[in-house]
């Protein structure tokens, strides 16, 4: 008999897939942890393991299809299959669903439909029969008892057509339900005697977003004829392209972003860089001031513990971690990649300079895995070498915070005071701090550029302090 294999929940909240290679065709013997596919999700290719051992009779998808969670893949004859007649994969859960369907549809004792009251039933009727505990309420009571499987159903009818009736919930669920924008009468209970949960307030919140997603969607693409006023053409989003729009739309979304800038001196670090650059390059690195960066970062880090966090909103808690992983934006063909550098604080700048050099190739040739993008504290970005005096990132959730370089610029600076200066050519270099307001203020912020500043300007003390 023909059995099926499906996408699993790749995990990480993702539901989607893009095929980016099939490996085995129809006819083709598999055995038991052979690749049969290359998906990517979420910035990340991923070679999906056959869970089998059998012959492939059909193979769904097609190169550069996208797949959804529980979306067929292949269609396979297993190796102990005793023979038989073929069944098509997920009939019998067809012809299953369809029973229940029409054990859903067939009417209760009274002869009508039990998916809920009847049209001229109102909560005065249902009161004054009550009062009477006649026969037919008798019988009614009996046929909702029978009916044990719709008891969440039914509290839920109830709750419509009473919306002043408190719902069953406890605080902790209620405070949720408030924080998200959940109406309570709206949601489906899954707990006992009709209680609403947690989980059930997420499933609803992650409901409404999705249709908010959906309408978004709908209304993006009721465009103009382009066409009208010259020629177009149309590219599709890719994996990466489109990871990239939903992550920075939560970012957005979600997060209230604030800005510190600043301007740092890096005219002595710049001359310890060159110093120390055929060194690195001796060892197959390139010293850039990127490298010197993410030390400097380590540091201020560890002075403002709140920037090398994440927020847990449903507990109302701030997680603080005690590893410093800092994740480098990365321009690739395919989009804008961060991978992550994993202990800075414990890596010298040689071997710092190595990693980040096989990192980088790594993103430009398409060789990341997803464990090579995760667990990052804190994002660096430096577009400065394509030009720009300022910018303003978007955070990289679940961080709080992301560090942004512009172009370092050689500019006549004064010392001195109003009475007795001096004008020095000195190169500076400006620096941008997008942060989570909801963990950090204005002070930490500034304290935290200012802390960096201070490292950077003092290359030497810097390889001290870390």
């Amino acid at each position: 008999m023909s059995e099926a294999f499906r996408f699993s929940d790749p995990g990480e909240g993702l539901e989607e897939a893009e095929v980016l290679e099939i490996h085995v065709s129809e006819g083709d013997h598999v055995n038991d942890g052979d690749t049969v596919l290359t998906v990517e999700t979420d910035k990340a290719a991923t070679d999906i393991p056959a869970p089998f051992t059998g012959t492939v009779e059909k193979v769904h998808p097609g190169t550069g299809d996208r797949v959804r969670v529980d979306d067929l893949l292949i269609t396979y004859r297993p190796d102990d299959d005793s023979g038989g007649d073929e069944e098509e994969p997920g009939a019998a859960a067809e012809e299953s669903r369809d029973a229940e369907s029409r054990e859903d549809a067939s009417p209760d004792q009274n002869g009508s439909a039990s998916s809920g009251e009847r049209d001229d039933e109102t909560p005065e009727a249902d009161r004054e029969a009550s009062q009477k505990g006649g026969e037919e309420s008798t019988r009614e009571g009996s046929a909702r008892q029978d009916q044990g499987s719709r008891k969440a159903d039914e509290a839920r009818g109830g709750r419509q057509s009473d919306r002043r009736r408190p719902v069953p919930a406890a605080p902790s669920t209620r405070r949720i339900a408030r924080e998200k924008g959940v109406d309570l009468h709206e949601v489906e209970p899954s707990g006992p005697q009709g209680r609403v949960t947690a989980d059930d307030v997420e499933a609803a919140a992650q409901a409404e977003q999705g249709d908010a997603s959906r309408k978004e969607s709908r209304q993006a693409s009721e465009l103009p004829d382009f066409s009208r006023w010259g020629e177009t053409e149309r590219e599709a989003m890719r994996s990466i392209r489109r990871a990239t729009a939903k992550r920075m739309s939560q970012s957005w979304r979600e997060i209230p972003h604030v800005y510190h800038q600043d301007v740092a001196d890096i005219t002595a670090l710049e001359r310890f860089r060159r110093d120390y650059e055929p060194s690195a390059e001796t060892n197959g690195g390139k010293f850039t001031m990127t490298v010197l960066m993410l030390k400097a970062m380590a540091y201020a880090l560890k002075q403002y513990p709140r920037f090398n966090a994440s927020l847990d909103a449903e507990n109302e808690e701030i997680v603080l971690k005690r590893y410093f992983h800092i994740g480098v934006a990365v321009a690739t063909d395919q989009g804008l990649l961060v991978p992550v550098l994993r202990d800075v604080d414990r890596k010298n700048l040689i071997d710092l300079t190595a990693e980040l050099k096989e990192t980088i190739d790594k993103a430009r040739a398409g060789e990341l895995g997803r464990d090579d993008m995760e667990g990052g504290c804190i994002t660096l970005t430096n577009p400065g070498p394509m030009g720009g005096t300022s910018l303003s990132p978007l955070i990289n959730p679940p961080e709080v915070a992301i560090l942004g370089m512009g172009q370092a610029r050689l500019e006549p600076v004064v010392h001195g005071d109003l009475d007795d200066y001096e004008v020095k050519p000195r190169l500076m270099l400006p620096l941008s701090l997008g942060f989570d307001h909801r963990v950090n203020d204005g002070a930490e912020a500034a304290g935290f550029v200012t802390t960096l500043i201070g490292a950077l300007e003092d290359p030497h003390s810097l390889l001290l302090k870390i």
